[in-house]
């Protein structure tokens, strides 16, 4: 009676573990913003993906796989989609509110989830006031309540979409292109309220700004108005440039950043080494405004007076390394190095 006794015990507890083994299974979930920021009152959205991440062959039963998604107040959930924006499927929306203290959507998983599997959606939502944007996610699981097995420790997400502030101008497109030996820039608007002006801006670096020209917005308007601007002496190389958009009360925002690229104003110095006269090639002379030459101590050996020439006699000076400065007529600067041997 006793060995029977044992033995059954040994049955039960084996079919325990099998069961709890069967059952048990690691989800994890990952929320992850489809833009940097938005601007007040317009859209962003999140993708969420779940990922049933056991390392053993083990499907997550159905209608167990229960996640919320709380959203800070200053964005209010609008939809949820499918990550093709095509309706959500297999999921219950168990609830959505955008109530004070509480933005969130909460869902129920209905197909099981099976190992090494993922499913993934989307969140949209709109900002309704300026500020941080904070997203959490949390997994949780219909009754009765957590799996067996599951690793908490990747059941939340976090992450951030900041509102910023709107412009009472609606910037529909802005666009850079080179043409010619300039630079055309178009943009177009499709409503403005109380705007006052565009001012364009031009960097190298994308650090140090210079306004290049100022349009007039239209103040207000309701249609589609396009804009142009033309950058008649852009820099050698990368040009990058934004919109400054500026209205009458003083609050102001920047567009996105284009970029038009132009080959340098000089292709090379001939001969090097020098022992006469240097000869500097460039493919427009007009936008040249000053050459100079310094010598590895730093000292000035040559500056162009009045009108610059491409030919610079060089007798006379020792033998060394210098550098061939040339300024542009746009103030950008270009240095090439040549060595004098006499």
């Amino acid at each position: 009676m006793k060995i029977k006794t044992l033995l059954l015990s040994s049955l039960i507890a084996a079919c325990t573990c099998i069961f709890n083994f069967a059952h048990a299974q690691d989800i994890g979930i990952n929320i992850t913003p489809l833009q940097s920021s938005i601007l007040n009152y317009e859209t962003g959205a999140i993708d969420v993906t779940i990922c049933n991440d056991d390392p053993d062959p083990i499907t997550a039963p159905a209608n167990r796989i229960r996640p919320l998604i709380s959203f800070s107040e200053n964005l209010t959930i609008t939809e949820v989609v499918n990550s093709d924006g095509t309706p959500l499927s297999d999921f219950t929306i168990l609830s959505l509110e955008n109530i004070p203290g509480s933005h969130s959507v909460r869902l129920l998983y209905n197909p099981p989830l099976e190992n090494a599997t993922c499913i993934s959606f989307h969140i949209l939502f709109t900002g309704n006031k300026v500020g941080n944007g904070i997203i959490v996610a949390n997994l949780g699981f219909a009754d009765p309540g957590q799996t067996p097995g599951n690793d908490t420790g990747n059941d939340n997400s976090t992450t951030t979409t900041p509102v910023e502030v709107n412009l009472p101008v609606t910037l529909k497109e802005f666009n850079a292109s080179s043409e010619g030996k300039t630079a055309s820039l178009t943009w177009a608007t499709t409503e403005e309220t109380n705007s006052d002006r565009f001012d364009v801006q031009r960097s190298f670096d994308g650090k140090k700004w210079k306004t290049i020209q100022t349009v007039a917005a239209t103040g207000e308007s309701k249609a589609q108005v396009n804009y142009v601007a033309v950058d008649n002496d852009p820099l050698e190389g990368d040009n990058l440039y934004r919109l400054h958009m500026i209205d009458r009360d003083g609050t102001s925002a920047y567009s996105r950043i284009r970029t038009v690229k132009f080959e340098g104003v000089a292709t090379y110095t001939y001969p090097n080494p020098v022992s006469e006269e240097l000869t500097i090639q460039a493919a427009d002379w007009s936008k040249i405004s000053k050459v100079k030459i310094v010598g590895s101590d730093g000292k000035e050996v040559y500056r162009s007076a009045g009108k610059p020439s491409s030919k610079v006699n060089v007798k006379g000076m020792p033998n060394g390394i210098y550098v061939v400065q040339l300024t542009n007529t746009n103030g950008s600067e270009t240095t090439y190095k040549i060595v004098v041997n006499q």
